[in-house]
């Protein structure tokens, strides 16, 4: 019996000492694997299981941070970003993709301010911030900074030179890009209806407004001319001819707005492509 309860009281011992080494060890290797866990849910493009998984694991920023990115939910996907360590092995591609999202947002300024905080002796890298700095002048329509990085553009780094390529094109096409007068467009409209849609680009709505405006013109002169200004046939083609006269050289004011904002729009759309491909191909994401 004795001998029993000694028995016991070793295993007991034994078990006491397990816990007292291996749970620290444990607890220390818990976020390495919350980290390959939620790595795999990214990969599968789980986000919002990932998003779950973290949710009270506030020492996985940058988790996180991807998860929201991914779904394009780029304001908390900031702030995540914003929380990674400068310790962290990611947390150059963070910064990037903060950057980036702020430049997504036209948020201009705050992401050139995050580019520069992007500490690295990687010569990739380096050129990679000034790529993206380039593209940001680009979007701001700074056209002196941006002249300024494109000189930088070397074209020996095989995961964006062909980007490098295309900004410069983009850069062209900006500078090339006859920017039309919506006042001019108004003057030519008020002294031949229809001329504005035409310089606006738009030939075939000029045409028929001439048409338009013609046909309402004629009939308006033709009953003031039998019947005086104070017939009601006069006042209906009279009242008309203004409407469409009017409606017509602001329409064609507004056809140039319309022109310049796709153009705008259009080449914005491409600027961002082309600054969202060399980040997933430098950092592999």
């Amino acid at each position: 019996m004795t001998k029993l309860v000694g028995q016991y009281w070793i295993l007991k011992g034994q078990i006491l000492v397990y816990f007292l080494f291996t749970i620290p060890l444990l607890a220390q290797q818990s976020p390495a694997n919350d980290s390959v866990f939620v790595e795999y849910l990214l990969e599968k493009k789980y986000y919002n299981d990932a998003l779950k998984w973290t949710q009270h694991r506030q020492t996985l920023p940058y988790f996180r941070g991807l998860a929201f990115y991914n779904q394009l939910q780029l304001d908390s996907a900031i702030r995540y970003f914003e929380q990674v360590p400068f310790s962290h092995p990611n947390h150059a591609k963070a910064k990037f993709l903060e950057g980036f999202g702020h430049t997504y947002l036209k948020h201009y300024p705050l992401a050139n301010q995050v580019l520069q905080q992007v500490n690295t002796a990687d010569s990739l890298q380096i050129a990679l911030r000034n790529f993206q700095m380039a593209g940001i002048a680009l979007l701001s329509r700074d056209i002196p900074r941006f002249g300024s990085l494109q000189k930088q553009f070397s074209g020996q780094y095989f995961a964006f030179s062909q980007e490098e390529e295309n900004l410069s094109e983009h850069f062209k096409l900006i500078e090339n890009h006859r920017r039309k007068s919506p006042l001019m467009a108004g003057v030519l409209s008020a002294v031949v209806p229809g001329s504005g849609k035409i310089y606006a680009g738009k030939t075939g709505q000029g045409i028929i407004a001439f048409i338009q405006n013609l046909a309402l013109g004629l009939q308006a002169y033709e009953a003031y001319r039998r019947d005086g200004w104070k017939s009601p046939r006069f006042l209906v083609y009279g009242g008309l001819f203004t409407f469409f006269y009017v409606g017509n050289i602001w329409g064609s004011t507004l056809s140039i707005h319309i022109r310049n904002q796709e153009f705008n729009d259009k080449i914005n759309q491409q600027i961002l492509f082309n600054m969202q491909v060399p980040i997933r191909a430098v950092f592999n994401q």
